[in-house]
């Protein structure tokens, strides 16, 4: 049985950098840090993810802020 070698989904510094942010916009915004990570991640880490993820973020934040008016 021969052993098989998994590639990390994080292999640029970008990558990293758009891991980065991603979490951090999940912490300023109340979501769930490592599910909003992971979620990042199992969508290839790309910029679609991240832009649905922000989008998300900036809603959580418009209704802590303002209520369900926003």
């Amino acid at each position: 049985m021969s052993a098989q070698v998994l590639a990390f989904p994080i292999q640029t510094n970008s990558q990293k950098y758009l891991l980065e942010s991603v979490r951090a916009v999940a912490a300023r915004s109340g979501l769930d840090v490592n599910e909003t990570a992971r979620e990042f991640v199992a969508a290839g880490c790309s910029k679609e993810a991240q832009n649905r993820i922000w989008e998300r973020a900036r809603r959580k934040r418009m209704t802590l802020i303002y209520g369900d008016n926003a």
